[in-house]
């Protein structure tokens, strides 16, 4: 158990230590401090974007000093931070860390408040007065996120109203976010077997989900339905409060342009409209072929449809071993990183040998996986719970691919490695199909390599049915969230709409409390948390399947696109690193006939 407990304390031996309380202080003082500076030249930065006046020498320098001392005080609170999530995600009753990070979140709060005017001005100035700004080396990196930016200079409030929105998002939006995480945190589910009864935690039960044992699901399955039923009306009320807040935001927003519920999630995705409906369509176009993943999976388990609780199921034909210990995992997908390349291999055992990654089975451990990182010291972290299935050997890998993508930016400048989720899904899934490619290669039965191609279609129904389903629900709830707030029942029939939709004939049932088990429609700071999913799915078999063309060149071209991840929009990386244009419905087909060639070799080797 101690291997699989991350190591923390290497940043903070604990939020009471003095380690931490000097970082706190020191933000407080850097807060103090910026409130002080801003308040002095906060009206004179009104007055020349009142005046399209340019910004004067004097007050260039105390804009860049501000910029500068905000971004370190970010970091040491993005820090801190850190630390207290990486706490409450393992102990998440831990009631001293959740009145420090609400300490923490009000500190923040103040922070971004006393910059909104900065924002502002540079959201609103002229080009001549952005360039004086960006003259200075340690602020020119920010260049690409304020263009990006200043595409919103249409919807920014005043200085008043956005630190007011500011100010009231910690005790309001945000705290329906957080209300979330308690809630499936202390959740217990009780499963009933035919002979007993077991009480588990959420995270627990819903790591069975992946378990061999048919049985197993289902009962998982179902403790998690009942006690998500027993919890629906609060699930409701957050889903509504948090696309309510948003909903209003946007009308007070909508000032000189509509703005739509889905332009924030474009803006903070760094893609266009046209790349989102040209993927959709793609993906919709390809509906049938993408069922015939979800109806091979089901006719290998000897059914006719797949249960909702199968669609995460280990492959029901093994080629011996049921389950892998955490070391032999390790082992797994390092061995695999060294065939794409001996650096990501070797990346595999840094992480492992810092016990990097937490992977214990914890009774009040947060449900999911993630990566994470320090950003004082530029170190990646891992979580997940780990039970030894083939998925979550998949999982342990995806969240290693998203370690190894800052691992390898970690000597640029930070402004430059803030990248979105779109792209941010790029090397997690990559590192998932070089784990699944190398495993089938070197299988050695007919049994073995089915099981190590199963994840190949279970790949393909998560990434090309289930993903779209979620975004047709989110999509259908915040069109009818602008007229009112919507009952549990109205929110499960929005679900089984969805599923139908996408899934067609293929399950026995829908899934239809989804909506309240998945994390990702309750995260109070990003809205529709599903699409970049099937972005990074496609553009991720786009890159992979260039391997061997590129030859020896690959890595080096990956490592490049990764790097970039942070400094261009989605469609000029794309254009860049591989001449394509991702606004047109070809890209993602190609991506996609990928898969299809997957999932008809998987037919052929199974039957």
């Amino acid at each position: 158990m101690e291997k699989m407990a991350w190591n923390i304390e290497s940043e903070y031996p604990s939020y009471n230590s003095s380690e931490f309380a000097a970082d706190f202080e020191l933000v407080s003082q850097k807060v103090a401090l910026l409130e002080k500076r801003v308040a002095q030249i906060s009206s004179e930065l009104s007055s020349t974007l009142d005046n399209g006046k340019d910004l004067s020498g004097a007050l260039v320098d105390q804009l860049q000093a501000i910029v500068i001392d905000a971004e370190e005080a970010g970091v040491l609170a993005w820090n801190m931070g850190t630390y207290l999530n990486c706490v409450l995600s393992v102990d998440s009753t831990d009631e001293g860390a959740k009145a420090k990070r609400s300490e923490l979140s009000a500190l923040s709060s103040r922070s971004s408040q006393a910059f909104v005017p900065v924002d502002n001005f540079i959201i609103r100035c002229s080009e001549k007065t952005l360039m004086a700004l960006l003259a200075h080396p340690l602020v020119a990196p920010s260049e690409f996120l304020w263009r990006h930016s200043r595409k919103l200079r249409e919807t920014v409030l005043s200085n008043n109203e956005e630190a007011l929105l500011e100010a009231v998002s910690t005790p309001g939006l945000r705290a329906w976010g957080e209300l979330y995480t308690t809630l499936s945190g202390t959740m217990k589910c009780h499963m009933k077997f035919a002979d007993r009864t077991e009480t588990v935690g959420l995270a627990h039960a819903s790591a069975l989900i992946r378990n061999q044992d048919p049985e197993v699901r289902r009962v998982a399955w179902e403790s998690i339905q009942e006690a998500w039923n027993g919890q629906k009306e609060t699930a409701a009320s957050i889903l509504n409060s948090i696309s309510g807040w948003r909903h209003e935001v946007n009308k007070k927003r909508s000032y000189s342009k509509q703005v739509h519920f889905l332009d924030t999630a474009l803006q903070q995705t760094r893609i266009e409209k046209d790349t989102l409906e040209a993927m959709l369509t793609a993906c919709y176009d390809n509906v049938h072929e993408s069922r015939k993943a979800a109806t091979l999976m089901a006719k290998v388990m000897g059914k006719s449809a797949l249960d909702p609780w199968d669609l995460l199921a280990q492959s029901p034909v093994s080629g011996g071993k049921k389950e892998r210990s955490y070391d032999e995992a390790l082992v797994l997908i390092e061995n695999s990183f060294r065939q794409i390349d001996p650096k990501m291999g070797e990346f595999v055992k840094m992480m492992a040998d810092n016990r990097w990654i937490e992977a214990r089975v914890l009774p009040t451990k947060r449900n999911g996986a993630y990566c994470t990182g320090f950003p004082k010291k530029r170190e990646p972290r891992v979580f997940m719970t780990f039970m030894g299935s083939n998925s979550d050997i998949s999982t342990l890998a995806h969240e290693l691919g998203h370690a190894f993508h800052s691992w390898v930016m970690r000597d640029l400048p930070r402004k430059q490695t803030y990248y979105p989720m779109t792209l941010a899904e790029t090397a997690s899934i990559f590192a998932e199909a070089v784990l699944h490619d190398v495993l089938i290669e070197e299988a050695s039965t007919k049994e073995e390599k089915i099981e190590f191609a199963w994840g190949e279609i279970e790949g393909a129904t998560s990434f090309l049915l289930n993903i779209p389903a979620r975004f047709d629900f989110e999509k259908s709830f915040y069109e009818q969230r602008a007229k009112r707030a919507l009952s549990a029942d109205e929110l499960s029939k929005l679900t089984d709409d969805a599923w139908t939709k996408w899934y067609g004939p293929t399950l026995s049932q829908n899934d239809k409390m989804f909506w309240a088990s998945k994390l990702h429609f309750a995260m109070a700071g990003t809205s529709f948390y599903n699409f970049p999913y099937t972005f990074g799915y496609l553009f991720s078999m786009s890159i992979y399947a260039r391997r061997k063309d590129l030859g020896a060149n690959f890595m080096q071209t990956y490592i490049d696109i990764l790097r970039d991840t942070g400094r261009m929009s989605a469609e000029d990386l794309v254009q860049k690193h591989l001449g394509e244009d991702i606004r047109k419905p070809e890209f993602w087909k190609k991506s996609i006939q990928v898969i299809n060639q997957k999932v008809n070799a998987f037919e052929k080797l199974a039957f």
